[in-house]
């Protein structure tokens, strides 16, 4: 199983690639719009890439590791221990039990 990290990268890769105009927006970029934040032209595409994903998860009002996970693996039952295991680390995270989570969330 794949981190949320991973996941993520995956189906960031696999947006810019059912999307070519921002794919095309990215290749524009130049090292002096790079310069301008002080980072590698690498690191300036990758930012912007992050961000024309994160627009579009926001639009489409969906969690971005959640989503990631089940668009980026193709084993629906790794997909379902990835998404469990995302669940409860957010869990863990807020302070609270799994059980308190699930009721919470009618999970």
């Amino acid at each position: 199983m794949k981190t949320p990290q991973e996941y993520y990268a995956i189906a960031r890769s696999m947006f810019l690639s059912a999307h070519p105009d921002f794919q095309a927006a990215l290749d524009g970029l130049t090292q002096q719009e790079a310069d301008g934040f002080n980072m590698s032209l690498a690191q300036y595409r990758s930012m912007q890439a992050d961000r024309f994903y994160a627009a579009f998860l926001r639009a489409k009002n969906q969690d971005a590791i959640l989503f990631s996970i089940q668009l980026a693996e193709p084993d629906k039952e790794v997909a379902i221990q990835a998404i469990e295991t995302y669940l409860q680390e957010h869990a863990a995270a807020l302070g609270m039990t799994w059980e308190e989570f699930c009721q919470k969330n009618d999970l």
